[in-house]
């Protein structure tokens, strides 16, 4: 897995908005803000792509032409969002979404792909080192009007594409992992050579529950009537590396038995658990060792500091803007502030209000909370672009500058893959300040 990510057949998404989205002019303030940076990001970035610590695809210099946004909303996820729209949407000959519903991102995009919906197709729904549980779901009604299955929409495109690559004589070519790559055979490759056509999604979705070594003892047939089981073990993904454990019926699930129990070796340079960092960076930035630091200013020097969580009147990110979901809350997006500086500002509760620092601002309704800590916003997460005055979502002035530390590498621990090890972006410890509109 390693090796397909060098090869950038996996991308960091963060590192690919840094580059290639323009975030590079936020997080290149970030010494204006971080009193114990050495250096500016973009040198600490230079060092760790030139030693081999991280990868970008598409390599610096070479742009990105066709972004296809599948399972995101990149213009509502994204810290610094303007950017992309300032910086990478120019570059771009074609922007595609596959999304079941009209995001911030599709609104922007020249090609909107509908998808099918949960109960309209059959699925392995969920996998992640997080949960004990592979959920499936099952096709209760037909796709409503053009919608399709997602594997039908990325049949459908492959079959296409072989058809143009054969009328023109397509050359191979290879790959960034070195492989050879053949558009005219695109579609035979993708389905099998026809056994899992772009209509055989059921067989396709059957096929990996019998294939997969973590639901040992379970059909299809048997999840279709229950939707859900427990793994049977950990399987094989490097993305549970973090769970090192063997999975006991009727016991709760503990991590890094093998490790305690079985006395396996940790993946570290001591092979123990370890929490001194012998790496260059870690050393500069003086983080060798866990220590404290204060948050950076990020955004400016403004008194109070952008918090959030995850909202409870959504399913994630879905259903946000739905119509009764709003009912149990205000029917607009709102920011919790505590009682003392709402007073301190003359704001009362439900007032719209006016947040801002040094990169943007927006509006937002206030809603006061004897609950919230001094010196503290929060927002909670999902709220859609298209909510906010002028679309201007609170997202637009958080910069989310890359901490330096997490471009190490060298080390077989410190090795970015899938999901982990390279740098991630974060709503928290932004600086602003709120006005009464």
């Amino acid at each position: 897995i390693r090796g397909t990510y060098k090869a950038g057949m996996w991308v960091s998404s963060t590192l690919f908005w840094y580059h290639h989205g323009g975030l590079n002019e936020l997080s290149g303030r970030s010494k204006e803000w971080d009193k114990y940076l050495k250096r500016s990001v973009d040198e600490y970035m230079k060092e760790s792509l030139e030693k081999g610590w991280q990868y970008v695809t598409p390599a610096p210099g070479k742009e990105p032409r066709v972004l296809f946004e599948y399972g995101g909303n990149i213009l509502r996820r994204v810290r610094g969002y303007t950017q992309l729209q300032k910086v990478l949407f120019p570059k771009l000959r074609l922007l595609v979404t596959i999304d079941w519903r009209m995001s911030a991102t599709a609104f922007h995009s020249d090609i909107v792909l509908p998808a099918a919906g949960w109960y309209e197709k059959y699925d392995v729904k969920w996998g992640t080192p997080l949960m004990p549980y592979a959920h499936v779901g099952t096709k209760a009604v037909e796709p409503l009007y053009e919608s399709k299955p997602e594997w039908e929409i990325v049949c459908l495109l492959a079959k296409k594409l072989q058809e143009k690559a054969k009328k023109t004589a397509f050359a191979p070519y290879k790959g960034a992992d070195g492989q050879e790559r053949r558009l005219d055979r695109i579609y035979d490759g993708l389905t099998f050579n026809g056994y899992y056509k772009e209509n055989d999604q059921e067989k396709l979705a059957a096929d990996f529950v019998k294939i997969s070594t973590n639901l040992k003892g379970s059909t299809w047939e048997e999840l279709k009537k229950t939707g859900f089981v427990k793994f049977s073990s950990v399987g094989d993904s490097p993305a549970t590396i973090g769970n090192a454990t063997d999975i006991v019926p009727n016991q709760s699930i503990i991590p890094f038995t093998w490790h305690t129990d079985k006395k396996v070796p940790y993946a570290t340079l001591t092979r123990r658990m370890q929490f001194y960092i012998d790496q260059e960076l870690y050393l500069e930035l003086g983080e060798e060792l866990p220590t404290f630091k204060e948050p950076p200013k990020v955004g400016g020097n403004h008194p109070l500091v952008v918090t959030g969580g995850h909202t409870r009147w959504s399913i994630h990110s879905s259903w946000r803007d739905d119509r009764y979901m709003m009912r149990q809350q205000r029917g607009v997006p709102i920011m919790y502030m505590s009682l003392s500086d709402a007073a301190r500002r003359g704001i009362k509760d439900g007032d719209e209000v006016e947040v801002k620092n040094d990169l943007n601002s927006f509006r937002i309704h206030a809603k006061v909370s004897p609950s919230v800590r001094p010196g503290q916003v929060m927002i909670y997460h999902a709220w859609e672009n298209y909510m906010f005055k002028e679309g201007k979502l609170f997202q637009n002035l958080m910069p989310s500058p890359i901490n330096p530390i997490e471009l190490a590498g060298g080390q077989f621990h410190l090795r970015p893959m899938f999901l982990c090890l390279h740098p991630g972006q974060s709503d928290r410890d932004t600086r602003v300040e709120v006005t009464k509109v």
